[in-house]
């Protein structure tokens, strides 16, 4: 790979990265017009975007970057307020800029007909606020001796000072300083690090604003500001400093300890990178560890880490195999280190694997704005569970489904705030998107308190589509909705009503290996529940016989096992079931329903599992025992049973079939009603 490319993929990553926290935090300003540390922050990202373009020579892009910077110093000064008009505006250039980085991923030339609409808006905007032409960028400075430059040094701890107090009986007085970078200077990161590393020489940097890892990175606009111990006079330090080269402005002066407490002042009125001070008292170099604690890593290289590793996992289960067998003695301590660290390896690239759902959740805030803004419509999104892990293949292909529920909820289930009033509700809806971990799997739940699913108006709808409703309960009415097609708008929008929707989420949900449940009420809300594997590759299972066949239950699920004669059995009407700590639980005779000559003996083992917080007794002939075993996919057809979640190859080269519990214990409950 040649160093373009390297480039390329770099400044693609970070423009990714910059241009999902502008959308988060444009968002957030939108509710926090005066949080001017968010307004910081925002106009930091764009800034640094706009370097980065104009490194790589995207002159469109950098173009469109500069005038958006604008109308954040706009926000920052108070000369243009944070309205809704203003933010949409913003969120427009957001989505402009993703297109850009789109097409250069494609290896299109930039055109400057692709953003010329939106830099006559933003002009507008500038000279509406200002009663002169748009802002072209910061002003200029004026020299030191003319204009003052306050080093924004408010917040050092007192630590700090005890320093400069004790420094001082040694002959070395406390400078601050403050440095304006060349505005054309490209590389901030370097340039300013060579003027600390040159400082260092003569003194020591007891602290930096920004701190000396964002100093290091480049991530400033143009200005930053240090504390400095030295036993050299000020012109020295001035000789020092104006040494260097890329250099706008600069000033040196005495640290001035009261002045700094009592205010808090940045390098210039026009400053545009003032950021919460973080206490740094070593210098950029001390720093560089700090920055090197995380990589990224090509996902292939993952996927073919976790390859070779449940590899690993099933020539060990071979080998624990035909040890016990053979009985090799001699090999079974040195077996059981290489089970043991095997199993921690494999738990490792699982960890490395997990992403929070956040990646996915983080997006939606802002689709629902928008779309509440295009339905005139007013609702809350609520968001829990966040921060729950997922593997990254899931993650990744979890935004398609939950963005066609989404756009549902919010078009068809959150009514207008007139009708809402005439139903008694509060004229705002509610959204609510949660996912939490249960055992090996994660829950992820949407609901809305909208006018939920009327049964009628669906048999209707599924009727002129030619669908036989007839005998259909009001609940299995409402599950039409996920047949191919099916959808009960009047009209056919941008947003819904095509009916390619729900059918394409549950066919999604099942290629992940997940299951997809819907509850609603009319005019009280539908609930969508989605269960997910935790991982998709290795799990622990307990193993057992049905027959003449081998089966794996997975672990997580398993609560107790049991011994049972026929006489424990309770039969009901139309079930058999067993008393488990004071409650009557359903048995699955799991030889029946997969269709298996099961032995004939008076005892058997109850796997007692946990479904959803029901208990349910499995059937089996013998409990072989617990096992790590490495999940494989299985056959459509097999899949299409509904009753297996894969497959495993055990220790003797055999397969066994891994048990869907949660589907089998749904179709229990199905056949006893």
């Amino acid at each position: 790979m040649d160093d373009n490319s390297v480039y390329r993929t770099l400044f693609f990553e970070e423009t990714d990265d910059h241009l999902t926290q502008l959308n988060d935090h444009v968002l957030l300003l939108e509710s926090n017009p005066q949080d001017m540390d968010l307004l910081n922050d925002i106009f930091r990202s764009a800034h640094t975007l706009k370097g980065m373009a104009a490194t790589m020579g995207y002159d469109v892009m950098t173009q469109l970057t500069h005038k958006m910077e604008n109308i954040f110093d706009l926000f920052k000064t108070g000369a243009l307020p944070v309205t809704n008009q203003g933010i949409s505006l913003i969120f427009k250039c957001l989505d402009r800029l993703s297109e850009l980085v789109e097409d250069l991923r494609e290896e299109r030339t930039l055109q400057p007909a692709q953003i010329t609409d939106l830099l006559q808006e933003l002009d507008q905007v500038e000279q509406g606020s200002t009663g002169m032409t748009a802002v072209t960028g910061a002003k200029d400075l004026k020299p030191a001796s003319q204009q003052m430059l306050q080093p924004q040094l408010d917040r050092i701890d007192d630590s700090d000072r005890y320093v400069i107090e004790q420094a001082a009986a040694d002959g070395y007085h406390a400078l601050q300083i403050a440095v304006r970078l060349d505005e054309q200077s490209l590389l901030k990161g370097p340039r300013a690090f060579l003027i600390m590393e040159k400082l260092g020489q003569a003194g020591d940097i007891l602290y930096t604003n920004p701190d000396a890892q964002t100093i290091e990175e480049g991530a400033f606009a143009s200005d930053f500001s240090l504390i400095f111990l030295t036993q050299l006079s000020e012109a020295e330090i001035e000789k020092n400093i104006a040494s260097n080269s890329e250099i706008a402005s600069f000033l040196v002066e005495p640290y001035a300890a009261k002045k700094v407490q009592d205010t808090a002042v940045s390098i210039a009125a026009t400053e545009p990178n003032a950021v919460a001070p973080q206490a740094s008292r070593t210098t950029a170099a001390a720093h560089s560890t700090a920055s090197n604690q995380s990589i990224r890593v090509d996902l292939h290289r993952l996927d073919s880490f976790l390859d070779l590793v449940s590899e690993l996992v099933v020539y060990r289960n071979q080998l624990e195999d035909v040890s016990e067998r053979e009985q090799l003695e001699a090999v079974k301590e040195p077996l059981e280190h290489v089970s043991r660290l095997t199993s921690e390896l494999q738990d490792l690239v699982l960890r490395i694997r997990m992403q929070q759902v956040n990646v996915v959740f983080s997006r939606f805030p802002r689709m629902v704005r928008d779309l509440s803004n295009e339905l005139q419509k007013e609702m809350d999104l609520v968001i829990e569970g966040e921060e729950t892990e997922l593997d990254k293949t899931v993650v990744s292909e979890l935004s398609e489904p939950l963005v066609h529920l989404l756009r549902n909820s919010v078009d068809h289930g959150i009514e207008s705030p007139a009708e809402r009033e005439a139903l008694g509700k509060p004229r705002k809806g509610t959204i609510r998107l949660a996912a939490s971990q249960e055992g090996n799997r994660v829950m992820i739940t949407l609901e809305d308190d909208g006018k939920g699913l009327d049964p009628q108006v669906i048999k209707a709808s599924a009727e002129k589509k030619g669908l036989a409703t007839a005998g259909l309960s009001d609940e299995e009415l409402q599950q039409l909705i996920f047949h191919p097609g099916f959808s009960t708008a009047q009209a056919v929008t941008n947003i819904s009503g095509r009916g390619v929707g729900m059918d394409a989420v549950q066919s999604k949900i099942t290629q992940l290996g997940g299951t997809i449940d819907m509850k609603s009420q009319p005019n009280q809300g539908t609930q969508f529940l989605i269960k997910l594997p935790l991982t998709l590759s290795i799990i622990q299972a307990l193993m057992v016989r049905v027959g003449q066949e081998v089966f794996a239950i997975p672990l997580n699920l398993v609560e107790r096992v049991v011994m049972i004669q026929e006489s424990d059995l309770i039969h009901t009407v139309s079930d058999e079931v067993y008393r488990y700590q004071e409650e009557l639980i359903p048995i699955v005779r799991t030889d029946s329903l997969l269709g298996i000559k099961g032995d004939q003996v008076e005892k058997k083992f109850a796997i007692i599992v946990n479904n959803e917080q029901q208990f349910h007794g499995i059937l089996a002939d013998e409990l072989i025992g617990q096992q790590e075993i490495v999940i494989k996919k299985i056959d459509p057809l097999l899949q299409k049973l509904n009753r297996y979640q894969g497959a495993t190859i055990l220790g003797d080269g055999s397969i066994a079939l891994i048990l869907d519990i949660h589907a089998i214990c749904q179709e229990k409950v199905v056949d006893t009603r």
